[in-house]
């Protein structure tokens, strides 16, 4: 396929005008046909940034013979909704986490996606942050064997109930934290088969949650996440049966901490300081992978993350919004404050499969 992907803009909001749209502007292959949002003068605002385009309040008033592809930056109702409406129409999409309300809803997605053979990527943006790729193939032999995986992953919002959820707690986990547990699958692939959550509850409906999920092949994940932080943080450390442990402090360097179960403290990567977070953020080049596979798929070719990996997809959504589930499971409590105790300390509770 030579000619230009044409891009749809679907909901032109903070997300798209802030994390999509500059990336996108960097990429090439690609060219923008119309800005669709409910709001028109927000759909109006982003077309004054990129020229003589379509501006429409729904997708139902786009000629959809016009469009390859669509990026899709609205809520997890309307997400699931258009992504269904668009890929029966032919027209690949990226849609941002977590692509629908519930697993039941991204269960029928997926199917629908599988059927259509169309590509559908969902925006897991981490997956492409330089320094979690690096962590990644760097500790790749270490995680051939079962290991220990810790994920840090803070984030201030949000910090009050949102999209449908009734508490601040389960919003923030399925829309929020499902990158850390889309991080735990990515890491360690083997299934979860056992689930531990203890919640501690601060002020404001601030909160730290600590997860532990246990893997088929005897490895643990560890999750530490929450609201109750000042700043945005994102880590990764990896601990082998090898005697290794790599760890990724945050996204911007990676260093050996142990070899051979011996103090080493080598740096083995570093991020560029000079790229406007193309590098650091993942949005840029997992916007470029959307490109890319689009166009390979209209070309009859095959589409991988890196040469390797497959991009996420619906299904990594299902996967993730699964884990949110048992999350949730496991953090009920009577009155249905969702801080509650795990039903059970000593062994994990909720069980997969």
């Amino acid at each position: 396929m030579t000619e230009p992907l044409r891009l749809a803009l679907i909901g032109c909001g903070r997300q798209m005008q802030q994390n999509i749209f500059p990336f996108l502007q960097r990429i090439r292959g690609h060219r923008i046909v119309a800005c669709v949002d409910p709001d028109l003068s927000m759909a109006a605002e982003l077309r004054s940034l990129i020229g003589d385009v379509a501006c429409v309040d729904s997708v139902d008033s786009l000629d959809l013979d016009t469009v390859d592809g669509a990026l899709l930056a609205v809520p997890p109702e309307p997400s699931y909704r258009l992504t269904r409406q668009l890929v029966e129409r032919g027209v690949d999409c990226f849609v941002e986490k977590p692509a629908g309300p519930s697993t039941t809803t991204l269960q029928d997605l997926d199917a629908v996606v599988r059927r259509s053979d169309r590509h559908v990527q969902v925006g897991f943006n981490f997956r492409y942050a330089e320094t979690l790729q690096r962590l990644h193939e760097l500790s790749a032999d270490a995680r051939r064997t079962p290991c220990s995986v810790t994920i840090d992953f803070y984030s201030r919002h949000p910090s009050v109930p949102q999209w449908g959820v009734d508490t601040t707690l389960e919003a923030w986990i399925r829309h929020n934290g499902v990158h850390a547990l889309d991080l735990a699958r990515w890491f360690t692939p083997s299934p979860v088969v056992g689930v531990n959550a203890h919640v501690i509850p601060g002020d404001s409906d601030r909160f730290q949650v600590n997860l532990v999920l246990r893997h088929h092949d005897g490895s643990l994940t560890t999750l530490r996440m929450g609201n109750h932080v000042k700043r945005f943080i994102v880590g990764v450390t990896v601990q082998g049966m090898d005697g290794s442990r790599y760890s990724a402090p945050s996204l911007e360097r990676v260093t050996l901490e142990l070899s051979d179960g011996v103090p080493f403290g080598q740096e083995l990567h570093s991020t560029r300081n000079l790229d406007h977070g193309w590098g650091r953020s993942g949005f840029g080049p997992e916007l470029e992978a959307f490109v890319v596979g689009c166009r390979a798929k209209r070309a009859g070719q095959g589409h991988t993350l890196s040469g390797a990996q497959e991009v996420p997809s619906v299904a990594d959504a299902l996967a993730a919004s699964a884990l949110c589930d048992l999350t949730m499971d496991e953090l009920y409590a009577p009155g249905g404050n969702g801080f509650g105790f795990v039903t059970d300390p000593l062994k994990a509770g909720a069980r997969v499969g």
